[in-house]
C-alpha cells in the first residue's frame, strides 16, 4: 500500500528534525512548502501518484496562480526533491519522479544587495547612541547584534542561536551551528566590537533570571531575542535612518562579505567565514567587486579629464 502524501511529508519532516538536527527555520520552510504542494495533489494522494506530468502541472500552477517568482518556484521544488530522494532511498517509492525530469527554472542573474559604507554608518551611529542613551539590556543587544553581522557575515538565525558557550571573548572567536549543523568558528577581531561585546557580557549577567548557559542575545526580562525581532528592529532602524530601501539582515551578510573581497581578502577565506558549502556561491561577491570597480573608475573618469 502506498503512502499517503501527507503521512509521507510527516515522517519526512520527523526525519529531518530528529536525525539531520534542521533548523527551527528551515523546518518551517520545508513545512510551508510541502503543505502547499499536498494541497495542490489532493488529501487522496500517494507519493506513487506523483509523476512528472504532476510536477510540472504544479509548476504551472505556482507560476500562473500563485504568481510566485522564479527563486520561490524552484526553491519549493528543490524541497519536493529532497523528500522524494529520501523517500526512494527508503524504499518508499522504486525511484524518484524527478529522476531524470527535465524541468530547469533559470534564474534571474541578480547581484547580492550591499549597504554603502555610508549607510553602514548611519545604522552603526543611531543604534550605538541608543545602546548608550539608554539602561535598556535589548538595546544593546541589538548593537551588538549589527556590530557581529557587520563584522562576521552571520546569518541572522546562526547568531540569534549562539550561546553564552559558544563564545570565546578574550580571543574573541564564536563557535557558529550553521546549515546542516555544520560547525564553523568566526572572529571578532576588532578591539571596539570586543569591548562593546565585554560591556554587554556583564550587563547581561545583571539580569535577574536569566539564563547563565542560554542564548547570548536577550533582552531586560532575560528574554531570548529571535531572529524575526531582529528583522523588525533593523527595518525599523532603516526607516529612522531615512533609508528608502528595505533593510534585512542578510543584507549585512552581503555587506560584510562584499566588504571583505573589496579588502582583498582571499576568497577562500571569505567562503569559510560565510559557511558555504560550494566556492561557488562565494564567486557572486567578486562580481559585486567588479560593479564596484566599474562605479569607481566611471567618477574617476580620468579620460575625460586628459581630454578636457
Amino acid at each position: 500500500m502506498s503512502l499517503p502524501i501527507a503521512e509521507a511529508v510527516q515522517v519526512f519532516l520527523d526525519h529531518c528534525r530528529i536525525a539531520k538536527c534542521l533548523s527551527a527555520h528551515t523546518l518551517r520552510a520545508y513545512e510551508s512548502d510541502l503543505g502547499q504542494f499536498t494541497a495542490f495533489a489532493g488529501s487522496s494522494g500517494t507519493v506513487r501518484d506523483v509523476e512528472r506530468d504532476l510536477l510540472r502541472d504544479y509548476a504551472r500552477f505556482l507560476f500562473d496562480q500563485e504568481k510566485l517568482k522564479e527563486t520561490s518556484v524552484r526553491r519549493k521544488l528543490a524541497t519536493l526533491k529532497v523528500m522524494f530522494r529520501w523517500l526512494e532511498s527508503e524504499e518508499a517509492i522504486e525511484i524518484t519522479p524527478f529522476h531524470r525530469l527535465q524541468m530547469p527554472i533559470r534564474l534571474p542573474k541578480r547581484l547580492p544587495k550591499a549597504l554603502a559604507p555610508a549607510e553602514i554608518r548611519d545604522l552603526l551611529l543611531a543604534t550605538k547612541r541608543r545602546c548608550l542613551d539608554s539602561d535598556d539590556l535589548a538595546a544593546c543587544a541589538f548593537y551588538l547584534a549589527l556590530l557581529i553581522l557587520f563584522a562576521t557575515g552571520l546569518r541572522v538565525g546562526e547568531l540569534t542561536s549562539v550561546r553564552l558557550k559558544d563564545i570565546e571573548t578574550e580571543d574573541g572567536v564564536i563557535l557558529v551551528r550553521g546549515k546542516g549543523n555544520r560547525e564553523r568558528r568566526v572572529y571578532l577581531t576588532n578591539k571596539d566590537v570586543l569591548a562593546v561585546l565585554k560591556a554587554y557580557l556583564r550587563a547581561r549577567r545583571s539580569v535577574a533570571g536569566a539564563d547563565p548557559n542560554g542564548r547570548l542575545l536577550i533582552d531586560g526580562e532575560g528574554i531570548p531575542i529571535t531572529a524575526q525581532r531582529l528583522r523588525r528592529q533593523l527595518h525599523r532602524l532603516a526607516l529612522l535612518c531615512g533609508f528608502k530601501k528595505r533593510v534585512t539582515p542578510h543584507m549585512l551578510r552581503h555587506t560584510a562579505a562584499t566588504q571583505l573581497i573589496e579588502a582583498g581578502v582571499d576568497i577562500r577565506f571569505v567562503q569559510k567565514l560565510l559557511g558555504h558549502a560550494s566556492i561557488a556561491t562565494t564567486q557572486i561577491y567578486t562580481q559585486v567587486s567588479d560593479a564596484s570597480l566599474r562605479a569607481t573608475l566611471a567618477r574617476a573618469n580620468t579620460l575625460g579629464r586628459v581630454m578636457r
